[in-house]
């Protein structure tokens, strides 16, 4: 039994295929946002290294978001390919819940995404993997405050590190651990992990099922909605 995960929302692209020993063969990008030329040749190379057949994957797993709109779409569209093209289940992997992984004792987890203008895709975990702060769209502010109000030594993923680091240690007492750039962002081994923890609940989905986790409107959208976008057309027309 093999489960091949894909994870797409973060700056790197990477993926891994995972056995029902839980071996992992992984493979990762080296070019931040070149997920859409990196993703297929990567896939093959983690089979090929498995020393299996395509047909011998049993489900393919994704990373649903948040993270880059344009990143989540290329990893949810390609997992559906490849299930449609295998006739396999998908396994529905939401990204930030991934980090509970990194859960240790005494140790509170925060991953942090940047969605700009001091806006993060958020979320505080516990010592033991319970959610103190619910995965979710928050200012950075309303993250921070948590932490302040737990008081705990606190370690942090994600790319809102590279944003905020400043901020964080200016709002913050407790004890700050900054996770090294070579563990800071999510990765498909720990998709590959949380999806075979899924699998074994029959937690699947079909192919059409698997559904991307943008948690906001991009931007574009957001504007269109709110008249925003209509508003900067007539005032370039008129301007």
């Amino acid at each position: 039994m093999y489960i091949l995960a894909l994870e797409t929302t973060g700056p790197l692209g990477s993926v891994a295929l995972i056995d029902k020993n839980e071996k992992i063969y992984k493979r990762s990008s080296t070019e931040r946002m070149n997920h859409l030329k990196d993703l297929m040749p990567m896939a093959e190379q983690v089979i090929k290294e498995a020393g299996i057949s395509k047909s011998q994957i049993t489900a393919v797993a994704a990373s649903i978001g948040p993270g880059s709109f344009t990143g989540i779409r290329i990893g949810v569209s390609s997992a559906r390919a490849i299930g449609q093209a295998l006739s396999i289940p998908c396994i529905s992997v939401p990204t930030l819940d991934t980090f509970k992984q990194k859960c240790r004792e005494a140790t509170v987890v925060c991953p942090i995404f940047d969605a700009r203008r001091n806006q993060v895709y958020g979320a505080v975990f516990s010592e033991k993997g319970e959610n103190i702060l619910d995965p979710g769209p928050y200012m950075l502010e309303e993250v921070l405050q948590v932490l302040a109000k737990e008081n705990k030594k606190t370690l942090f993923f994600g790319d809102g590190i590279d944003a905020y680091r400043d901020k964080i240690i200016e709002s913050l007492k407790c004890e700050l651990v900054f996770a090294p750039e070579a563990d800071r962002y999510q990765d498909a081994e720990m998709v590959a992990i949380a999806a075979m923890e899924k699998y074994r609940k029959n937690d699947i989905v079909e192919v059409n099922k698997l559904l991307p986790e943008y948690m906001r409107m991009a931007e574009a959208e957001r504007k269109l909605k709110d008249g925003t976008l209509e508003k900067e057309r007539r005032a370039k027309i008129n301007g």
